[in-house]
């Protein structure tokens, strides 16, 4: 099977640079087939929750690629729950990239951004985004929405591909402090933001879609939450493509019936759940879902499992309000352990290790990512202070021309192997 996938690639490389409208017709015809298939014939090692988030996000990508002018071009800390709220598709771009890697065709767009002077360490996510944009198979969006949270690169990338687009811009920014002042200065924008998206795309803000959203991803929250009580001795078999598709369900699909009932069928799952053996690992960040290692170590493992993602928690104990919707939004963002200090997002880190009895930290430092790599030292000090094993994992979520697989392998698996030592 990687070999069919090998050969996409190769393929659509080729495509790209000779007809990249018809590149994009045939990325979104594989990814319709593999969403069929997936719905016909699911990944039979994942739980049904994970087989059925499989589904959701597949969903999400493709109706972008079948109906860009439906779609809003966000960046993944915001709230979509507005854009819904419009009758618009929300198309995520640190997603977009995660799916051009699993299509295996990242290596035309990384050249192609670097072509255009993109510094070669840059955010792959983001130059992938942009190389898309520039050769013409990036499905153009209505509009772009982005935040300021957590990426420096979002200040660059959105507006650039706005331009290259030719599409209009609204930018959400979103202060360091965090405040009530600060909640209410969001709030603003996000009240201005409704007219704006409804002159630029034609599309009514239905108030009472907003709320219900809200109150979607309320219970979505609340049941995410209760699962985090079972997994400190429960095994739900996942994979590392899962725990990504998790932060996407916790924030791009977040409000929608379909992550609702992801959630739901998660917690149903762990309450019957036998129980697990297996060491457990928080992990950090993005993932190299895509690294042949690391999916060697951790998919399906009953002796080494990653329980929590950073990512996925980053919002969990921020109150949801549908009486308030814009100022709950905005509460979101301001509140986000992504953005801010990095203490916070160690905190919470350090508080859910504690929680699920976890043996171990892996924060991964992601390609071009300043805020991670930039606080890297500072996660590992003030972790490993309170008595949690840390290791920091450098490498590429997306591009497998930025990362090495014996690396990689070696690294993690000398930290597994000092964790077992550090049990016994």
């Amino acid at each position: 099977m990687s070999n069919i996938y090998e050969m996409f690639g190769d393929y659509m490389y080729k495509e790209t640079f000779h007809n990249p409208k018809r590149a994009q017709k045939i990325l979104c015809l594989a990814y319709e087939a593999f969403g069929l298939k997936s719905k016909v014939f699911p990944n039979k090692n994942l739980s049904k929750a994970n087989q059925y988030l499989a589904n959701v996000t597949m969903d999400a990508i493709v109706k972008p690629f079948s109906h860009p002018e439906n779609s809003v071009l966000t960046s993944i800390f915001f709230p979509s729950e507005l854009i819904h709220a419009f009758g618009l598709d929300p198309l995520c771009a640190e997603q977009f990239s995660a799916y051009i890697n699993g299509a295996k065709a990242t290596r035309a767009f990384r050249e192609i951004a670097e072509g255009a002077g993109i510094a070669e360490t840059y955010c792959s996510y983001h130059k992938i985004l942009m190389g898309a944009s520039l050769v013409g198979v990036l499905p153009k969006p209505t509009c772009i929405v982005n935040t300021s949270i957590i990426c420096d690169a979002n200040n660059l990338t959105f507006r650039q591909v706005a331009q290259d687009e030719n599409v209009p811009h609204y930018y959400v920014d979103v202060p360091f402090e965090k405040s009530e002042t600060s909640v209410q200065y969001v709030t603003k924008q996000l009240e201005d933001l409704i007219p704006w998206l409804e002159e630029k795309t034609g599309c009514k803000l239905d108030w009472n879609v907003l709320k219900q959203n809200l109150v979607r991803s309320k219970e979505t929250i609340d049941t995410i939450k209760e699962t985090y009580t079972y997994r400190k001795n429960r095994y739900v078999p996942n994979d590392l493509t899962s725990e990504l598709f998790q932060a996407l369900a916790i924030n791009t699909a977040l409000g929608t019936p379909g992550a609702l009932k992801f959630a739901q069928m998660l917690l149903e799952e762990y309450k019957q759940a036998p129980k697990s053996h297996a060491r457990k690992i928080v992990w950090m960040h993005t993932n190299p879902q895509w690294q042949q290692p690391l999916k060697d170590i951790f998919n399906y493992s009953q002796d080494w499992q990653v329980i929590a993602t950073d990512m996925c928690f980053a919002t969990l104990d921020i109150e949801i309000g549908p009486e308030k919707p814009l100022e709950s939004l905005a509460r979101r963002m301001v509140y986000n352990t992504y953005n801010g200090h990095a203490q916070d997002r160690i905190q919470a880190t350090a508080d859910m290790v504690k929680k699920l009895d976890a043996d171990g930290v892996i924060c991964f430092c992601h390609w071009g990512c300043k805020e991670t790599c930039g606080a890297s030292a500072m996660i590992k000090n003030n972790l490993e202070a309170q008595g949690i094993p840390t290791l920091i994992l450098n490498g590429d979520g997306v591009d497998p021309a930025n990362s090495s697989d014996g690396q990689i392998q070696t690294r993690v698996e000398a930290f597994l192997e000092m964790l077992e030592d550090h049990a016994a």
